[in-house]
């Protein structure tokens, strides 16, 4: 409002003032009173004014006094009609006359039109001043009413701030803290300097509780041994979940073995009691792993590293529990040195396979090789396939090893079928952590990089690999399936050997476990075990491979199974050798083979 009358009004008193001084300039110019160049400084000046008031947001607010408008529209023309006449004004001529006669008019009607403006933004102000008392009054009220609510928000937020606190450190599925809360706990001690002691719990095989029984019944498993947890701790002990089934418990004031003992050996006896859910008793198996602050480290998030370092060993070991002490340090030192020297290794293409052959004991012919991986390390020497593959799953190298065992492999593969043995077939294993998606990728990619048949590829995976998740891994082995790449179950029977799964799953070929062949030649029980997962297998149209064959008995019995048509794999035939090796084998498989000679001795190689 300021703007709408205060702007106009001043800039026609500039308007009045200006034109003023002209006139009087020039009448001191006609009388010799200033020169020439000061009376145009005058005009310019007041040729200035009137644009202001003709242009933008002074227009606008000169649209409701029409009269004042014209005025200046009038003014405005007059100064430059009267340009050229100022510009060539003589002193002492009459036509100064002529000019003051053309302006002089317009003083009086500009001054009526200033004070009109002027009354008129008295009025403005005057008729407002009642309503700015009205808008002062709503805004106070406005004013009071925001301040209530700020401070009612605030009290909300501060509520709603509690609760997040204590919902951020409770885990929602049992009612026990989290691993924050635990974290916040396990500091607390040890800014008092009050030692502790940290035990981990976790179930065995919750995973196969999951997919055999549902993750609802999961859930209520995970609840029953939260509320014996809870129920179980005193009040110097303290209860938390950390994540999935692992569990914590604090030990205040603990700080030697006999009472953390005495605790898990009340854990222990409260975990074996059965669990019943849906008329079904389950009975938990866990692994305990224990650490001590300030002992084994004065670091909280160190101390829970090393209290997992020892729940690792536990279900490694497959022991009730396991304190940490430095060797579990140097256990996990050494995996983490073989984690990251893997990587080297890999782009160094230091591992090596190894190819066993896989023989058809009806006519004595080697069909495949299955390939083996090796490691020499160059400091730690021979390092077992077992821990290989345990260590790339547990720093995700399992994609990338699993990729270079495929391609090289396959290259191998190539390359023999160059040679002549273009009816081999490459039998490659599949570790759990390269079973998934992206396994298809990387099979079509090494088949084509490497000019593969698919047919020719069969890829090995464990039983613990397929059960865990039967439909995905339904799903992923029938895409294998569609893109030509055979299947073997290896290892059955070992694990979650069930003939149901077995006939949904699209596997070709299933290797009985060398466990079941090793008593064949001894064993007349042993020997109808075999002889029954052999004919069930073949009523469900798979080949049937058996591993482990190191005797001419074990040969002899498996070959007088004459209904069954079996391959074989073992020591008798060829130990694991590495290339070179291994095809001077196939070629003397060979050509016993065209020659009609079954392989009756065990190779010395």
């Amino acid at each position: 409002m300021e703007k709408y009358t205060y702007d106009v009004s001043w800039a026609l008193m500039q308007l009045q003032l200006e034109l003023g001084r002209f006139l009087n300039s020039v009448e001191l110019y006609h009388y010799g009173g200033i020169d020439h160049d000061t009376l145009m400084l005058r005009y310019d000046i007041l040729w200035s004014r009137t644009p202001v008031l003709l242009s933008g947001q002074l227009r606008e607010s000169l649209r409701d006094k029409q009269k004042a408008l014209r005025l200046v529209q009038l003014i405005e023309s007059t100064i430059r009609e009267l340009e050229p006449r100022i510009m060539e004004l003589k002193r002492g001529s009459g036509d100064y006359q002529r000019v003051m006669m053309r302006l002089s008019p317009l003083q009086e009607p500009l001054s009526y039109s200033l004070a009109s403006v002027m009354q008129q933004n008295i009025k403005v102000y005057t008729g407002n001043d009642q309503h700015f008392g009205t808008l002062r009054n709503a805004l106070l009220f406005m004013v009071s009413g925001l301040l209530l609510s700020v401070i009612m928000l605030s009290i909300l937020l501060i509520r709603e701030g509690r609760r997040h606190y204590r919902e951020a450190r409770l885990d929602t599925l049992t009612g026990l803290s989290n691993r924050l809360a635990l974290l916040e706990q396990m500091e607390e001690c040890a800014s008092r300097d009050q030692p502790f002691g940290l035990v981990l719990v976790d179930i065995n095989e919750f995973r196969d509780i999951n997919s055999k029984f549902g993750y609802n019944i999961g859930d209520l498993l995970l609840q029953e041994l939260a509320r014996r947890l809870a129920s179980l701790c005193n009040e110097s002990e303290w209860a938390a979940r950390l994540v999935g089934d692992q569990f914590a418990i604090i030990q205040r004031g603990s700080s030697d073995l006999k009472q953390v003992r005495e605790l898990v050996s009340r854990l222990l006896h409260l975990v074996k009691q059965d669990i019943l859910l849906d008329h079904y008793p389950f009975r938990l198996e866990v692994g305990i792993g224990i650490a001590f602050f300030p002992m084994d480290s004065e670091e909280t998030q160190d101390l829970l590293s090393r209290a997992e370092q020892a729940l690792f060993h536990s279900r490694k070991t497959h022991v009730p529990y396991v304190i940490y002490d430095k060797s579990l340090q140097n256990e996990t030192a050494r995996r983490k040195h073989l984690a990251s020297d893997m990587v080297v290794a890999l782009e160094r293409n230091a591992l090596e396979l190894y190819y066993q052959p896989i023989v058809n004991l009806e006519t004595g012919r080697c069909e495949a090789v299955e390939a083996l991986l090796r490691w020499r390390h160059p400091e730690l020497g021979f390092i077992p396939p077992n821990e290989v593959i345990q260590v790339a799953e547990e720093f995700q190298l399992a994609e990338k090893l699993g990729g270079w065992v495929l391609n090289s492999a396959c290259a191998q593969l190539y390359q023999w079928q160059q040679l002549g043995l273009v009816d081999l077939q490459m039998c490659v294993n599949i570790s759990p952590g390269m079973y998934q998606r992206s396994l298809l990728k990387l099979v079509a990619k090494a088949l084509m990089d490497h000019h593969i048949s698919a047919a020719h590829l069969v890829l090995e995976v464990t039983e613990d690999t397929t059960m865990n998740e039967v439909k995905n891994s339904l799903q992923l082995m029938q895409d294998l399936d569609q893109q030509g790449v055979q299947l073997a179950l290896d290892d059955f029977g070992t694990g979650y050997s069930s003939l149901s799964y077995l006939q949904k799953l699209p596997v070709s070929k299933v290797k009985i476990d060398r466990s079941f062949i090793q008593g064949i030649d001894s064993s007349t029980e042993a020997t109808e075990l075999v002889a029954n997962i052999c004919r069930l297998g073949s009523m469900l149209g798979k080949t049937l491979v058996c591993e482990g064959i190191e005797t001419q008995a074990q040969l002899d019995v498996l070959r007088s199974l004459t209904d069954i048509h079996l391959y074989g794999q073992g020591y008798l035939f060829s130990r694991p050798a590495q290339a070179e090796a291994a095809y001077q084998t196939l070629l003397e498989m060979e050509e016993r083979w065209l020659g009609g000679k079954a392989p009756g001795k065990a190779c010395n190689s």
